[in-house]
C-alpha cells in the first residue's frame, strides 16, 4: 500500500462500570477493547473498501494498540486496590 495515507478511527471503550481491580472487571475490559477493535477495522473496512487491511491483521494491530491503555488503566486499578 505504497502512497496511501495511514487510515484510523477512533472508538472510545467506556470502563466506567466495571471494576478493574476485579478479575471479571479487568476480563470484560479486555473484550470490550477487542469487540471495538474488531468494529473499527470493520467500519473502515467499508468506508475504504480498497485501502484498509483485512481482518483480523486489522484488528490485531487495533487490538495491541488499545490494549496497552487498558493494561495501564487496570494495573493503576489493582495499584489503587491494594
Amino acid at each position: 500500500m505504497k502512497g496511501v495515507p495511514a487510515l484510523s478511527i477512533v472508538y472510545k471503550v467506556s470502563y466506567a462500570d466495571l471494576n478493574l481491580a476485579t478479575h471479571s472487571g479487568a476480563t470484560e475490559l479486555q473484550k470490550r477493547v477487542k469487540d471495538s477493535a474488531t468494529k473499527a477495522c470493520a467500519q473502515l473496512a467499508k468506508l475504504y473498501p480498497n485501502t484498509v487491511e483485512s481482518d483480523p491483521p486489522c484488528a490485531q494491530a487495533a487490538t495491541k494498540n488499545a490494549m496497552a491503555q487498558a493494561d495501564k488503566a487496570i494495573a493503576a486499578a489493582e495499584k489503587g486496590a491494594k
